[in-house]
């Protein structure tokens, strides 16, 4: 890959601080941990994993499969918007309950996406979201 060129896990990064994320580095290459999103701190922090070469297997097979993808897009713009969406997108009590997100080795050997999603019983018994939340509308961009 050139020096001109970013690898797809970075774009990846860089599409979802671009679109507000606060994104901080893991433990080991490939994992982040999503700690805020438009400045509002998220309880869960959910672990966003995007080792470099799955994430690379997984587009180039999204992009070799039939119908993965419509006919003249590449499969990158697309993983934007299922990590934008497992991130940001609020439940029926308004609060976003992914705790995992990204792509990692399936059962079958190969490399597959996920999210996980908190359970809202357990959430709501541990005490629910932090007392100094405030909810403010955001209009569309």
């Amino acid at each position: 890959m050139g020096s001109s060129h970013i690898s797809p896990e970075m774009a990846l990064i860089r599409h979802l601080r671009a679109r507000g994320f606060t994104i901080q580095e893991g433990r080991k290459p490939g994992d982040y941990v999503v700690t805020a999103h438009d400045d509002n701190e998220l309880d869960l922090r959910p672990r966003l994993s995007l080792p470099g070469d799955l994430v690379v297997e997984y587009l180039e097979t999204m992009n070799r499969t039939l119908g993965a993808t419509p006919p003249g897009v590449d499969a990158l713009p697309l993983v934007e918007v299922h990590l934008e969406e497992e991130l940001s997108t609020a439940g029926a009590d308004g609060r976003n309950h992914a705790t995992a997100v990204g792509v990692r080795r399936g059962v079958d050997g190969r490399a597959e996406w996920f999210a996980r999603h908190a359970d809202l019983e357990d959430f709501w018994r541990r005490g629910g979201p932090s007392e100094d939340l405030e909810w403010r509308a955001n209009p569309p961009k």
